[in-house]
This record gives C-alpha cells, sequence and structure tokens, in this order.
C-alpha cells in the first residue's frame, strides 16, 4: 500500500517543480523563464520579419508580388543581377563606393580626435570638467532637422575657420555634391557620442596603472598610448562600430547634400528607384538587402566589442 502510495506521488511532484520552474522566477531572475522565452520569441519575429519580407520580395517575380504572394513559387535573382549589371549599375556601385569611403573616414577621423578630447576629460583635472561633459552629450541630444538649413548654407559657401593667435584664416571651396560634406556633417554629430563613451571607458581604467607608467618615465601620451588605449580596445572598437554604422545608414543629410550621381550614398541611391509614377519594388528590396548586409555582418562577429564597450561605459568621478 505504501508503495503504490509512493508511485502516484512521484509524478505529481515532477509536473509540479516543472511547472514551478516554467512560472515561477528564481531568487536572481525578473521574469518567470515562460514569460521570458515567449517575449524572445516575440522580439526575434517582430525583428526577423521586415527582413524576410524585404527578401523574399527581392526574389519575386513582378506578377507573383503584384498578387500579393508572400513566398514566391518561382523565385529568381533577376532582380540581383539587373542591380549589378543593369543600366542603374553604375550608379549603384559608385554609392557603395560613397558609403564605405563616408563611412571609414568618419570613423577615422571621429575616434582619432574622440581618443585625445576623451582622455582629458577623464584624466586630467580642470575646472567645469563634468560640466563639459554633460554640455557634450547635449549636442548629441540636438535633432538633426534642427541646424539641417545652416549646414546646407555652409556647405555651399564653403567652411572657413581661423587660426587663433596669428590672423590666418582659411575657406574651402563649396562641399555640396561631394563625400566631404557628408564626412564633415557625420563627424559633427557622431564626434559628442564617441567623446562621450570613451571617456566614460577610460574613467573604468585603474588610476595606478597610470601612475605606474609615470614612474616608469612616461608622459602624459606615454602613458596614453602605452598603458590607457592598450586596455581600451574593447570601449575604442564599440565607438568604431556605432559610428560606421551611423555613417552607413545616415538619410537625412545625404539626401539633402548630394544631388549628384557621383556623391549619392547608398540611401540615396535606393530611394531614386521611386520613380515619378512607378516604383521598381524588385530593384528597391535587392538594393536595400545588399546594403543592410554589412551593419548585420558587423554586428554578428563583433558584437562582443559592442557588449563590452557599452556595459563598461558611464562617466564616473
Amino acid at each position: 500500500m505504501e508503495t503504490n502510495r509512493a508511485v502516484t506521488t512521484v509524478p505529481v511532484r515532477h509536473k509540479a517543480s516543472v511547472k514551478s520552474k516554467l512560472f515561477r522566477a528564481a531568487s536572481h531572475e525578473l521574469i518567470p523563464p515562460f514569460y521570458l522565452w515567449i517575449g524572445l520569441i516575440l522580439l526575434a519575429i517582430f525583428t526577423l520579419a521586415p527582413f524576410l519580407y524585404m527578401f523574399f520580395t527581392s526574389i519575386s517575380p513582378q506578377t507573383e508580388f503584384l498578387s500579393r504572394r508572400l513566398i514566391p513559387r518561382s523565385p529568381t535573382f533577376d532582380n540581383y543581377v539587373e542591380l549589378f549589371t543593369g543600366p542603374t549599375a553604375s550608379d549603384f556601385l559608385s554609392a557603395i563606393q560613397n558609403s564605405v569611403v563616408t563611412a571609414l573616414w568618419t570613423t577615422l577621423i571621429t575616434v582619432g580626435v574622440g581618443i585625445f578630447a576623451a582622455y582629458a576629460l577623464a584624466k586630467i583635472r580642470f575646472p567645469f570638467r563634468n560640466t563639459m561633459l554633460f554640455a557634450i552629450l547635449a549636442m548629441q541630444l540636438l535633432p538633426s532637422i534642427s541646424i539641417v538649413i545652416p549646414m546646407y548654407i555652409m556647405m555651399r559657401e564653403g567652411i572657413s575657420f581661423s587660426i587663433p593667435f596669428t590672423g590666418l584664416e582659411f575657406r574651402t571651396p563649396p562641399l555640396l555634391d561631394s563625400v566631404t560634406s557628408l564626412i564633415v556633417a557625420y563627424t559633427s554629430f557622431s564626434l559628442p557620442f564617441a567623446v562621450w563613451l570613451l571617456a566614460g571607458y577610460f574613467q573604468t581604467i585603474s588610476k595606478e596603472l597610470e601612475e605606474a607608467a609615470f614612474v616608469d618615465g612616461n608622459g602624459r601620451l606615454g602613458s596614453m598610448f602605452r598603458v590607457i588605449l592598450p586596455l581600451s580596445m574593447p570601449g575604442i572598437a564599440a565607438t568604431a562600430i556605432f559610428t560606421m554604422l551611423g555613417a552607413w545608414d545616415e538619410y537625412l543629410f545625404a539626401s539633402v547634400f548630394t544631388q549628384t550621381e557621383a556623391s549619392k550614398t547608398l540611401p540615396v541611391a535606393i530611394r531614386d528607384f521611386i520613380g515619378k509614377h512607378s516604383l521598381n519594388w524588385g530593384l528597391m528590396t535587392a538594393g536595400g538587402l545588399v546594403a543592410s548586409l554589412p551593419p548585420v555582418v558587423i554586428s554578428l562577429f563583433l558584437y562582443r566589442y559592442i557588449v563590452g564597450g557599452l556595459t563598461a561605459g558611464g562617466v564616473k568621478e
């Protein structure tokens, strides 16, 4: 009799344990695992659905797409062939080249200038240091649309700058319809974020390590290049990745500052597939998929640097 009771009670306890594991949150968890997995599945669906729809549209014949069929019966890659070999192939390849050049130069200038500015704000004590950091962050919060007209006038007339205490003044030629105008515009918006992120990362590095470099005979620059920068590579990599992705995807300034085919970037080139009386969905979705591949690949292979750079960031006293 006791044996039968033991046998009948074991499944009840097992079911209760499984249910408690699924629907009860542990002491170190915020929500139960069941609801967490439901949320992750819904997030994956909402994230991947537009990408899958764009892919299926890009390989669908025009007739099947107009019939609103999601998965094509006879998929074709004619849109990709036309994209790289058709009448608009030269303009599309030129746009890819412009996007690559713009993203790389913006990243190099932003990271190069941001490292020195962030080191000064993180490691050198001077009055109103924290106030300057918050002022730099406030510049990042400024909407792009609010200064697009002044920047357009500045690009049309050329940028002028003078060297203090020398009386020397320089003026660039007009920068409209050039990749240079985009590099200047993107750098002006990405630099505040880079300085803020790098300054927070530099402040996480122990002060004793820098003092040890001073004892070994290194100055400020020596300690920065030999101690601070090697230990800050995850933060520098994360900053470079975010800067590059932002410059690659930017549309507002690119659509305003570039009008010729020789200066357009990928977002503007994809927009041009929208005609005055027609819309080439096949080429547009194929171009969008090609343009989205580099950010996806970078995010997949360098996600550790992104997470590590953001986790250790944050301004500290």
